[in-house]
């Protein structure tokens, strides 16, 4: 045994010949080791490819299956249950694992794992998603057409944009100046009718204060004028003498040189007692009454010259709300909206200075103010240290005075009285005169003018807006009952019904977006109409400088849905399934409400831009700062013009005046108008109510209605060498899978998304 052993390793390990035999004997079993492992690696990198390529080719099989009726609304989404999707996914998956047909040989030998595939709808990621929703209308409306007509539209219906502003800020604060105006106008009027009645006043005194002829002068004892008093003075003097001789015993010797022509040289003295008694009484009673005539006047003039006051302080309030106005720069609510339609021919805008024709000139309440205060100087107040020189202090300070002096003393004597008289007419007639002139100054000044000119034709255009008015409500009230008619429709109702239920489960809070147009105010109309314009302005800008995804959402919605169609009538017009854009827009719960919601809407804005217009009409500026009177009147009558032609399917101009000088006149229908309001509207549950529209439409949950799945994929490959080899190269990551036995497991995963 020794020697067997010796010989062996001699032969095998010395022997060089027996070396060369071993070296290549290892050699061999190396390479045939190294083959074995690049062998089954080579099985299992064709067998990762080829499991993928099957889970691929079974999940495109299986989603091919999608929902034919919300394919005929642009979506897609798988139409079948899991289960369903499971099985179809595994059948095809298998079949695509085979080699395939005969008996030649299989290199592979791939088996799927049953166990370990499946497919997961992912139905967090349904239609009901409002951004899965999103972004499959999106790519349906991205090539299509009509999005070109709706940015166009909307484009052309910014070129106004700047004119809606002007007339909205006008709007705005003319109601405010108006206002004030108005009661400056009024106080201005009190201020005439006071001036009036002063001078009425005074005019009733004008024989007792002017007459001056000796041929009308009244019988001695009587007084009926100034002037009666200096008349008779003499006579009174020579009965008071008569009288004081009498009283001291002596008879008169002399007669006065002044005495008059026809004395009764036969009176008593009791008589001349009584008739300088009578004279003195008289001529009180004639003063006291210019006197208290003249301070009711005087009264007239004070209120008056506070009216003035008041009225200038107005003037002051409307003069700075302007100058406020003007520096603020109006609101930003219509920035975004010019900015985008700065590309276009600008237009005509409004008269920038319309408003400061409210505003009187302040020279006229100085000038005012002024002769007013000068009258009552005249009449009443008097100037300088004593300021006796007015008609009221000549008359306290001058007759009574003279007459409770029974015309005794200095200053008492004929001349005198003559003077008092004189500086009495002419204290009358500067007082006349200043109130003239301040009633000349409020008749014909040419601020105030503007008003008073056009006054009657104001209350005509009133009268006409207040007409036109009435004719709009008596076309909504129409439209409104011919909705009411078909309230009873049970299939309509019940859609509704379904349709809040669906609303409610993809989260729309139902809330109503609708604003109704109330036209019982005029000028709350107008506030109205111009705040839609200003949200409605400010939402577009807003959408298509930051989102203008949302015009494609928009286009997709009046492409896919129905609209009103006018060429239906009846109960038929107002259903459901011709008003699908406007429950979309509204969101209200009632047979025809939603299409009442956009016809109420579309008259603000055919008001709130035909109120920009009226004021843009040559008949406009003959009313100066009250042309909002024309405009009011202009808006009603061409709204309704709009509302008919739109109720009958026509278009109507965007815009009734040309605005450059391309006389283009863009137009605008009935789904125009819809474009806009789903830009306005473009919260408030939209794509909630969408959904549910298209789900009671199409008969389908979008919540079952997956558009992305994924799905995990195994098979399994014998191993024909070595496993133990491949599972060291799987702890490597050099190869993905798992190795159980002499089987090689490959997982997949594939997702999938319409």
């Amino acid at each position: 045994m020794k020697k067997i052993t010796k010989k062996f390793i001699h032969k095998f390990f010395i022997d060089e010949r027996g070396a060369v035999s071993i070296y290549l004997i290892v050699i061999a079993l190396f390479l045939f080791l190294f083959n074995a492992v690049l062998i089954d690696y080579a099985r299992i990198i064709i067998a990762e490819r080829q499991t993928e390529t099957a889970a691929r080719t079974a999940l495109r099989s299986t989603m091919a299956s999608y929902n034919t009726k919300l394919q005929d609304k642009g979506l897609f989404a798988f139409d079948g249950d899991s289960g369903e999707a499971n099985s179809v996914f595994k059948e095809v998956f298998a079949k695509n694992l085979e080699s395939g047909d005969g008996d030649g040989f299989d290199l592979l030998g791939l088996n799927p794992v049953d166990a370990e595939t499946n497919l997961n709808l992912n139905l967090e990621r349904s239609l009901a998603n409002k951004d899965i929703l999103r972004y499959q209308i999106l790519e349906e409306m991205k090539y299509k057409a009509p999005v070109i007509v709706g940015e166009k539209i909307i484009t052309q219906f910014l070129s106004v944009s700047e004119l809606v502003e002007e007339t909205s800020d006008y709007v705005k604060i003319s109601k405010s100046l108006n206002e004030l105006s108005k009661e400056r106008e009024e106080l201005l009027d009190e201020v005439e009718e006071l001036l009036k009645e002063a001078k009425e006043i005074l005019k009733k005194k004008q024989n007792q204060i002017m007459n001056g002829s000796n041929e009308n002068h009244s019988e001695y004892p009587e007084v009926n004028r100034l002037y009666d008093i200096f008349y008779w003075h003499s006579r009174y003097r020579e009965d008071m003498e008569a009288i004081a001789q009498d009283e001291d015993g002596e008879e008169s010797e002399d007669e006065d040189e002044d005495s008059e022509e026809g004395e009764d040289e036969g009176e008593s003295i009791q008589d001349k007692k009584d008739h300088t008694s009578d004279f003195i009484t008289n001529a009180r009673t004639l003063v006291d009454g210019i006197i208290s005539t003249s301070n009711s006047a005087a009264d007239k003039l004070e209120q008056a010259l506070e009216k003035v006051s008041e009225a200038d302080d107005l003037n002051e309030e409307i003069k700075e709300k302007i100058e406020e106005h003007k520096s603020s720069g109006g609101t930003n609510d219509y920035d975004d909206a010019k900015e985008i339609a700065d590309e276009l021919e600008p237009g005509t805008g409004m008269d920038e200075g319309a408003l400061d024709d409210y505003v009187i000139k302040g020279e006229f309440f100085t000038e005012l103010h002024d002769a007013i205060e000068e009258a009552l100087k005249q009449l009443k107040n008097g100037q300088g240290p004593e300021q006796t020189n007015s008609l009221i202090k000549k008359m306290e300070s001058g007759f009574l005075k003279a007459i409770d002096a029974k015309f005794e003393g200095n200053g008492n004597n004929k001349n005198s009285i003559l003077n008092h008289v004189e500086n009495s007419r002419k204290y009358y007639e500067q007082t006349l005169e200043e109130i003239d002139k301040a009633l000349d100054l409020l008749q014909n000044n040419e601020d105030r003018k503007k008003y008073e000119d056009n006054k009657e034709k104001m209350e005509e255009e009133e009268e006409k807006g207040d007409e036109e008015r009435d004719k709009n409500k008596d076309l909504l009230e129409e439209i409104e009952e011919g909705i009411n008619e078909g309230k009873g429709i049970a299939e309509d109702q019940e859609n509704y019904n379904q349709l809040r239920e669906k609303a409610e489960k993809y989260g729309n809070a139902i809330e109503n977006n609708n604003e109704e147009f109330e036209m019982d105010d005029k000028d709350a109309a107008a506030d109205q109409a111009l705040g839609f314009l200003d949200n409605l302005f400010k939402a577009i800008g807003d959408m298509l400088l930051n989102a203008r995804d949302e015009v494609y959402i928009n286009e997709y919605i009046l492409l896919r849905y129905n609209s009103h169609d006018f060429e239906k009538s009846g109960s038929d017009a107002n259903k459901f399934d011709n008003n699908q854009v406007e429950y979309v827009i509204y969101g209200l719960n009632g047979h025809g409400l939603n299409y009442f919601a956009a016809i109420g809407e579309i008259t603000m804005v055919r008001f709130g831009l035909n109120l920009a217009a009226g004021f843009m009409q040559k008949e406009a500026k003959v009313f100066g700062p009250y042309m909002w009177v024309y405009a009011l009147a202009y808006a009603f009558m061409m709204t309704y013009e709009d509302m008919v032609n739109i109720t009958d399917g026509k278009p109507v101009n965007l815009f009734h005046v040309k605005l450059t000088k391309k006389n283009i006149m863009p137009k605008m229908d009935y789904k125009d108008h819809l474009r806009l309001f789903l830009l306005l509207h473009f919260e408030g549950g939209k794509f909630e109510r969408l959904m549910a529209v298209t789900d009671l439409e199409t008969s389908s949950d979008l919540e079952q209605a997956p558009t992305y799945v994924s799905a995990d994929a195994t098979a399994t490959v014998k191993l024909w060498f070595l496993p133990q080899i491949i599972e060291m190269l799987e702890n490597t990551d050099a190869i993905n899978g798992r190795v159980e036995g002499n089987e090689f497991y490959i997982e997949k995963k594939v997702n999938f998304s319409y």
